[in-house]
């Protein structure tokens, strides 16, 4: 990865209490009771879509739970410490390694999922 090299990721939001559809126990489904029970408020999306643009980050779109974002690969390296060549190398998402203070009440984890395998 280059220097100016734009990755997206997908970032998992935090609830105001602190809790993401990650700590959700068992399976969610359309017939789970847990369906939404991660789901954050608008306002909390939009507080967090904000912050993430006030850091350089271009949020791409989302849901309730899950922001896709794009920046320049240093800056992923810079707030999450986030190496997005690990995915690739190892054919496993690469995960934040940690989350810049400031945005820690917001985000449970960022990571880039492998670059699919077409032909093996």
């Amino acid at each position: 990865m280059g220097e100016a090299s734009t990755i997206t990721a997908q970032l998992v939001m935090r609830r105001e209490d602190g809790r993401s559809i990650l700590d959700l126990e068992g399976p969610v489904t359309a017939a789970s009771r847990q369906r939404k029970a991660g789901d954050l408020p608008e306002a909390r999306v939009a507080e967090i879509r904000a912050r993430l643009e006030a850091a350089g980050f271009t949020v791409e779109g989302g849901n309730a739970n899950t922001l896709s974002v794009s920046g320049p690969a240093r800056l992923f390296a810079e707030v999450f410490g986030l190496d997005p060549g690990a995915a690739g190398a190892a054919g496993v998402p690469a995960h934040a390694a940690r989350i810049r203070a400031d945005l820690e009440p917001y985000v449970a984890d960022v990571f880039v999922p492998p670059p699919p395998e077409f032909f093996p």
